[in-house]
This record gives C-alpha cells, structure tokens and sequence, in this order.
C-alpha cells in the first residue's frame, strides 16, 4: 500500500512477463518517492502486486535511485497513488520470498551503523600501524641513500597521510549529541549522522590510498639506489 504523505517523484512502468498465479502477461505502473531509508550496503526493494486475474501476490525485486524508496503501484492516467488493500497472504511462494527479502533488508538496515563503525575502527588500527611499518622497512632497504636528495625529504609524506586517515577516522567515531523528540526527528538525525559518516570514510580512504601510492613510491626510490 503506498504511502500519501511521500509526494510521488517517478513513474514506471514495470512487466511481469509470466504471472506465476494465472500465466499471463501484467502491466504495472509503479510510483517511487524521494524519501528513503540510509543505508550502508543496503538491498533493493522487494515489491509486492497483486495479480489482477486471481488476486495472488506476485513478489518482485526493483532496483532503486539514491535515496529513493518505493511507494507502490499509481492510477496510470492521474499519476495519483493506489490505496486499494491487498488481499490477505497466503503460503505462495512469492509472498515467503517477499518475506524473506523484507526481513533481510530489516537486518541489513538495523546493522547499517555497526557495519559502518566497525570499517572506521579497522580502518584507524590500520593506519596507525601502517606508520611504524612503513619506517621501519624505509630503513631496511636503505634511506640514507635517498636522504640528501628531494625525495629523501618528502618521504615523510606516507607517514603525514596515514596519520591523518587514522584522524579522519577517529573523527568519524566520535558520537554525535543530539535532541530527538519524534520519528521524523529520528529519521532527520540518523540520515544526516549517516552521511557525516560516508564522508569521513570516503576522506578517510582516500588519504590511506595516497599514503600507500606514496610509500611504494619511496620504497622503490629506496631501493634503486642500493
């Protein structure tokens, strides 16, 4: 059943080319709306129509834009959503995988954040230690012999990257204060604390990419002069 408090922003047409209920051929027209959940790693939407011969649930999978999410199938000709009931389910196929897709895109939602905050804290042990290793096998293969030319004094520029990629990511772990009163505060916070944290990771790896395009620079700068 879509929801009208989520103005429609897309229409489109969808095909169910074999109904598994009555084996014929279904046109649907589905309407999509720009409110949607954030998510990291998130699934596509699973969608539920109805056969329009028997009235079986047909269950389908329809991929999504950003920050989009599905509202459910539109009067063709007024672009205005549908609000008719669907019938109650029964033990078909379609609306157990229905079931089964929902449920998993429940799971992959409520683990978002976690998924997100685990990547930074694996990330800022990583970056962290990448700063000893990358000195102490600098020394290994030789940095007395790039040390008096101009890339011996930027070699220190790995280690510069991979500190400031590990504070990216502390950056990214620190909590966030906030007031929230009601569900739509709620969804307010948690989206705006979701993208703060896509970009931090996204910072965060880029500088510990650098970090590691630069230190194989070095090392190999290092080593040909061996």
């Amino acid at each position: 059943m879509a929801d009208p408090s989520i103005p429609i922003a897309r229409i489109q047409q969808y095909v169910v080319e074999r109904c598994p209920h009555c084996a014929e051929r279904h046109r649907f027209t589905l309407g999509f709306g720009r409110r949607a959940v954030l998510t990291f790693g998130g699934a596509a939407s699973s969608a539920g129509l109805t056969c329009p011969t028997t009235g079986g649930p047909i269950a389908v999978e329809l991929e999504l834009r950003e920050n989009e999410s599905y509202l459910g199938p539109v009067d063709p000709l007024s672009g205005a959503a549908m609000s008719a009931a669907l019938p109650e389910p029964g033990p078909a196929a379609g609306t157990v995988a229905a079931q089964e897709s929902g449920g998993e895109r429940a799971e992959w939602q409520k683990a978002s954040r976690a998924t997100a905050l685990d990547f930074c804290r694996v990330m800022l042990t990583t970056s962290s230690g990448a700063i000893p290793i990358y000195v102490a096998v600098l020394n290994y293969v030789g940095h007395e012999g790039i040390s008096g030319s101009f890339s011996g004094q930027l070699s220190v520029l790995p280690m510069v990257f991979f500190l400031l990629a590990a504070v990216t990511f502390i950056l990214a772990l620190v909590p966030t204060l906030a007031t929230v009163t009601d569900e739509s505060g709620f969804r307010e916070f948690r989206d705006r604390r979701l993208r703060l944290l896509d970009r931090y990771i996204w910072s965060g790896v880029t500088l510990f990419v650098a970090a590691m395009a630069f230190s194989v620079y070095f090392l190999f700068s290092a080593l040909s002069t061996v």
